[in-house]
Order: C-alpha cells, then sequence, then structure tokens
C-alpha cells in the first residue's frame, strides 16, 4: 500500500491526502479502470504490458493495493508476429489493513481460474 508521511497519518492540515484512485484522464486510470471493470474475471488482452508505461501494475499493486495476478501468456496466434497477449486477473485489493478477496466470494470463479491457471 501507497506509505504516508508521519505528519499526513496524523492529519497536519500542510500534508495532501492520498490519492484513493488515480486521476482521470491518465494512462494509469485506464488501466485502473480496466481491471476494475473485471473484479475477480479473468480477462485476455493482447498487449497489456505494450499499451501501457512498464510501471502502471507495480503502481496499482504498491499505491492503490490492487492484487493483480498474470496467469501466463497466451498461445500466439499468428506466425511471426512475436509474443501472444497475456491472461490477467483483479483477485483483490486491499483497503488499509483489509483484504477483499474478488476471487473466493464465488466459488465457481475460483474453479475457473484454477482450470485455467492448470493448463
Amino acid at each position: 500500500m501507497r506509505i504516508q508521511s508521519a505528519n499526513a497519518s496524523k492529519g497536519k492540515k500542510n500534508c495532501a491526502a492520498l490519492q484513493k484512485v488515480p486521476r482521470e484522464g491518465t494512462k494509469i486510470r485506464e488501466l485502473y479502470d480496466l481491471f476494475q471493470a473485471h473484479k475477480g474475471v479473468m480477462f485476455m488482452h493482447d498487449n497489456l504490458t505494450e499499451i501501457y508505461p512498464a510501471n502502471c501494475i507495480g503502481q496499482l499493486t504498491d499505491y492503490y493495493g490492487l492484487d493483480i495476478r498474470n496467469l501466463g501468456a497466451l498461445p500466439n496466434d499468428t506466425p511471426g508476429t512475436g509474443r501472444g497477449g497475456s491472461k490477467w486477473i483483479l483477485a483483490g485489493e486491499w483497503f488499509g489493513s483489509k483484504y477483499v478477496d474478488y476471487i473466493a466470494k464465488n466459488k465457481q470463479k475460483l474453479a475457473k481460474v484454477e482450470k485455467e491457471m492448470s493448463k
């Protein structure tokens, strides 16, 4: 989770509040919204790491508390075009010291993800 300064955690007036979500209109917000739209559901994306800067997923996990998992690469459909895309899931989210698990809420979703991971 995002680290606060001592003054910010004490509620001092001269400290800026931490953002709960990325700012509107940024690349990291686009990625945040993509994962929020697929809470607990595996989705496939051809070039997620090519569209967004390399540190976006790290920022979403470190600063905004998202538990993002890469479930592996997709098979490459077109020979000679390089690596295929990946399967992604927003497994859960941290709200302070509380963790909300989006997969375990539905046993069918959990079985589906485990089946995909075993392939």
